[in-house]
């Protein structure tokens, strides 16, 4: 059992840490429930460091807009008139929030070796889908978002590589 509950912890854990706090995982077994209670403390510290550590926030919040941006245009695209809804403008948010927390996420789980073009552009396309699949806004107003979002994300990436890295 112990070795099944490594194998979903080594699973969660983003792999730039995983090794280490698996080994520390593993030396202070003692019980079952223990090493249970242990790993979702241990993890969720763990990943929310990681994102603190890979996160800049100046990108999410210029990522922020040109995902709102996209779905914005596609919602004025697509006839406008889901813009005069009560609510239109918080649902246009849903699946930006939805595109963003998977972006955090993917730059958290990406090894510290720089990534491949397919790799980063699977993340992109991976944070797209699940704001496609959110279903917060007309289907036409989602799709044309998301191709706008894949295109200024993928803008926005390529300016992140040439950006001097601080510190």
């Amino acid at each position: 059992m112990r070795r099944i509950l490594e194998a979903i912890a080594a699973i969660l854990l983003p792999p730039a840490c995983r090794e280490e706090v698996l080994g520390d995982l593993h030396e202070r077994y003692r019980s079952l429930l223990q090493y249970i209670v242990e790993a979702l403390h241990t993890i969720t510290l763990v990943i929310v460091s990681r994102i603190r550590r890979t996160t800049d926030p100046a990108i999410v919040l210029i990522r922020a807009f040109a995902l709102y941006l996209s779905f914005l245009c596609a919602a004025r695209i697509g006839g406008g008139d889901f813009l005069f809804d009560r609510w239109a403008l918080i649902s246009l948010a849903i699946p930006c929030a939805v595109a963003l927390l998977w972006l955090t996420l993917d730059d958290a789980w990406a090894t510290t070796s720089p990534r491949s073009a397919f790799s980063a552009a699977r993340g992109r396309v991976v944070a797209l889908l699940w704001a496609l699949a959110s279903q917060a806004a007309p289907r036409s107003t989602m799709l044309y978002g998301c191709l706008f979002s894949l295109l200024l994300l993928s803008a926005i990436r390529a300016l992140e590589r040439t950006r001097p890295r601080i510190g």
